[in-house]
């Protein structure tokens, strides 16, 4: 497996966006000469807000991010920095799971795009639901401990919006094995969710977080979705390491997305839930480390991706990390 991808400049799909904007750059000579130059830096400046050079996707992105906070507040619940942080950490998920959906439909592609990630991701969203969900006493538990009369502004955003991003990645999976399914690029995804998935859960059995308010049967399931959150990014991983190391540009924005919201869960784990390290030391650090390994994992595909970006950005061009 190569230690590094590959990047190169290309345009994409965004590219109409830096071709409108450069034809903008030769002001007609008349229409200039009524600005007033001390105002053409503002001009300038408030340009940007023009909605022809916004993507729609994106536009809806962000209003479903305020409807979805608004929608919170209104049913009683408050935000701190906790619900704040992971808030944000999953409406990055899901900016991610849209760019990557938004993608394939207009290249009608799936070109490396693994499926057996999005395999592991619908059932690490699943798994997730069903652990949030609202529990008598505030207990952590399975449906045995359901409370049937919770009240909105108690529910996990896991479930609320853990239930918008299991919905896309069950679309993505119908573009990847249904809808697009001959340029899905099985051959190089190799590494099989279905062995992933159950060497994750039999894991679970041997070694696992446990914290005092936590049953058997919660500990267990918590566990196994850590593991496979951890997880589920390697078929992608190692699908562009057997492509020679290039990178779709559909797959590079979602996987940047994913890795930086994992570092959210890391910031809250160390930082909001630093009371848990005198109480149950071994529990803590366990599931800190798991998550320290998550981010290593991805770790080299961040540093190419950001150098790229970078690169680009000092180019004022689009870039991609590879050529479509």
């Amino acid at each position: 497996m190569p230690t590094n991808f590959h990047v190169e400049s290309i345009v994409d799909d965004d590219d109409k966006y830096a071709k409108f904007a450069a034809a903008k750059e030769t002001p007609d000579a008349k229409t200039d000469k009524k600005v007033i130059p001390q105002l053409k830096q503002y001009d300038s400046k408030l340009g940007v807000f023009n909605f022809e050079t916004v993507s729609l996707h994106f536009f809806i992105f962000v209003c479903f991010v305020l409807a979805s906070g608004y929608a919170f507040t209104l049913v009683g619940g408050t935000f701190n920095v906790n619900l704040s942080e992971r808030f944000g950490a999953l409406q990055l998920e899901i900016l991610g799971l849209v760019m990557l959906r938004k993608k394939i439909k207009n290249r009608d592609s799936v070109s490396g795009i693994s499926g057996m990630t999005f395999v592991m991701y619908a059932v690490v969203y699943f798994s997730r639901i069903f652990l949030a969900l609202p529990t008598r006493d505030g207990q952590a538990g399975f449906l045995e401990l359901f409370d049937p009369n919770f009240q909105w502004k108690d529910v996990d955003f896991d479930v609320t919006l853990g239930c918008c991003s299991f919905l896309l990645v069950l679309d993505i999976l119908k573009s990847v094995f249904v809808t697009h399914y001959k340029t899905y690029e099985a051959e190089l995804d190799v590494f099989k969710a279905w062995y992933l998935i159950p060497a994750c859960w039999a894991t679970a059995l041997l070694v696992r977080p446990h914290f005092e308010s936590w049953t058997f049967m919660y500990s267990y399931g918590w566990s196994s979705t850590l593991y496979m959150d951890v997880l589920a990014l390697m078929p992608q991983v190692v699908m562009m390491a057997k492509s020679g190391g290039k990178v779709e540009t559909p797959i590079a924005n979602f996987v940047a997305a994913t890795s930086i919201s994992r570092c959210g869960d890391l910031f809250h784990s160390l930082f909001m839930l630093g009371y848990l390290r005198s109480q149950e030391p071994f529990s803590y650090w366990l599931a800190v480390s798991v998550q320290i390994v998550h981010l290593l994992l991805v770790a080299d595909f961040m540093y190419y991706f950001c150098k790229a970006r970078t690169s680009a950005n000092k180019e004022t061009q689009e870039i991609s990390l590879v050529e479509v």
